[in-house]
């Protein structure tokens, strides 16, 4: 993307695993991300069984369910809105844990 290319982050489409986590690895650098990143495998399993394609936040809660769906990224990337449902699935959790109190 030429937004990509405009900030320095042109890497060549990766053809074996070792070359997708070096280019998730420049990626996490550049953009200074400091929560975990996950990579797809070189087929990219996950990415057809939940639509991650460019990128996707999920929230899987302590059910295994999906709390929280993002929208397709780039440009619905929004990190925000996870960190408020992880805020208040954390704070529904602690409510049943002490009755409601």
């Amino acid at each position: 993307m030429s937004s990509n290319a405009r900030v320095g982050v042109t890497i060549d489409q990766p053809k074996t695993a070792e070359a997708r986590n070096l280019a998730a690895s420049k990626c996490c650098t550049a953009l200074h991300l400091t929560m975990p990143l996950l990579v797809d495998t070189i087929d990219d399993q996950v990415n057809r069984a939940y639509s991650g394609f460019p990128d996707r936040l999920y929230l899987i809660d302590r059910q295994g369910k999906v709390a929280y769906k993002g929208g397709r990224g780039p440009f619905a990337y929004k990190p925000r809105q996870l960190e408020q449902s992880l805020l208040l699935m954390l704070l529904e959790e602690k409510m049943a844990k002490s009755g409601g109190k």
